[in-house]
């Protein structure tokens, strides 16, 4: 086994939010990578270090997850946020060890959970903790559950595989399972079909899978997407009530700022396979490092203040430009050519991720002036 008490920077995160650090540019310039580690959090169970995942296509080799790194802690929420194709679902999947192999592959880096390196355990090694340990909402339930089996038998496949119970005792924890989230006649649910649910009962049917072996650490992958705003809260919900009972750590993937707020002890922003930014969910949301996090929370309309009666944005802020091509990736930084704060420097060398402020952490060389509320060009 694989001893992983590695260290590495830019997890030193708390909640609380000390005052701005003014950092020169040339030093960091100079000292990227040069200051000392911190050490991982004690109660740190998911440790990702300069994890590379690449796909081999015929237009070249992708890399889709770039050197990212994030910890996540016992009993927190960790939500991982950025635009479509940035790594958010391959990172997570990399965890599970999931890539599909070819054409996908995990080129490097550690993935560790409670002091196992992940990536050097056996496939049946990997088998006992995917699934119990670590468990997956996936985005897309229908294509997720198989259709020629009934809801009941998807769910109590594993916990008979995991905790060893009988095919009916499985059964009866199965149906106990929908209960707990809240799905109506569970027993007749049961011996239904993926197709003659609704989307929300298909979702909690993913929940309850997922949850049926009580896991350590739960990855949640866009969890309401496509989902009405009721059925959106109910099931946040229940991911929380979860988290509170059995202290799991929880992975939230999603694009939905608002979801975010509401859900995050901390926030990892990704953009083109990199980690552009983390910090705990208050400081991002007050003083974001990055402009592309500038952008994602510009973008939210201001409901509650139009209710106050409170002054409103005159427009809603937009990232020009698009997401670049993995094949084709400017060199720099991969925002720069979407960024009104973009130099030649920004253009000539990706920035390093540098703590701006106490727990922030950001990727850009332009970050004093984006937490300084400067106004882009």
């Amino acid at each position: 086994m694989t001893d992983c008490r590695w260290y590495r920077p830019g997890n030193r995160l708390h909640a609380g939010v000390g005052r701005s650090h003014v950092v020169n540019q040339t030093v960091l310039r100079d000292l990227a990578g040069a200051a000392g580690p911190a050490p991982a959090p004690a109660d740190a169970v998911l440790e990702i270090e300069d994890l590379r995942t690449e796909f081999r296509t015929a237009a070249g080799t992708i890399r889709a997850v770039d050197g990212v790194s994030y910890t996540v802690r016992r009993g927190e929420t960790l939500c991982v946020v950025g635009e479509s194709g940035c790594g958010k679902s391959v990172t997570a999947l990399s965890v599970l060890r999931l890539i599909t192999s070819p054409p996908g592959r995990i080129a490097g880096g550690r993935i560790c959970f409670e002091g196992r390196d992940l990536l050097a355990l056996s496939e049946p090694e990997m088998e006992r903790i995917r699934g119990n340990e670590i468990s997956m909402i996936f985005q897309e339930p229908m294509t997720s559950l198989n259709p020629l089996y009934t809801i009941g038998r998807q769910v109590s496949e594993a916990i008979a595989l995991h905790q060893g119970l009988s095919r009916r005792d499985a059964m009866a924890k199965a149906v106990a399972m929908l209960r707990r989230v809240s799905i109506p006649d569970a027993e007749s649910r049961a011996a239904s079909y993926p197709h003659q649910l609704s989307g929300g009962m298909r979702q909690r049917v993913m929940i309850a899978m997922a949850l049926s072996c009580n896991p350590k650490v739960l990855i949640a992958d866009e969890p309401t997407t496509a989902l009405d705003v009721t059925i959106q809260a109910q099931i946040l919900a229940l991911i929380r009530e979860q988290q509170k009972t059995l202290g799991t750590a929880v992975v939230l993937i999603t694009h939905d700022m608002g979801v975010v707020a509401e859900t995050a002890d901390r926030v990892v922003v990704m953009y083109a396979g990199r980690k552009v930014e983390e910090a705990n969910v208050a400081d991002l949301f007050e003083h974001p490092a990055h402009p592309y996090t500038r952008g994602l929370l510009g973008s939210i309309p201001d409901i509650e203040g139009a209710a106050r009666g409170g002054a409103r944005r005159p427009r809603l802020t937009e990232i020009k430009g698009m997401v670049p091509s993995l094949t084709r990736l400017p060199p720099g930084c991969s925002f720069a050519p979407r960024c009104g704060f973009a130099t030649t420097a920004c253009h000539a060398a990706p920035p390093p991720l540098a703590e701006h402020r106490p727990g922030h952490w950001a990727a850009c060389w332009h970050a004093e002036r984006v937490l300084a509320g400067a106004v882009a060009a």
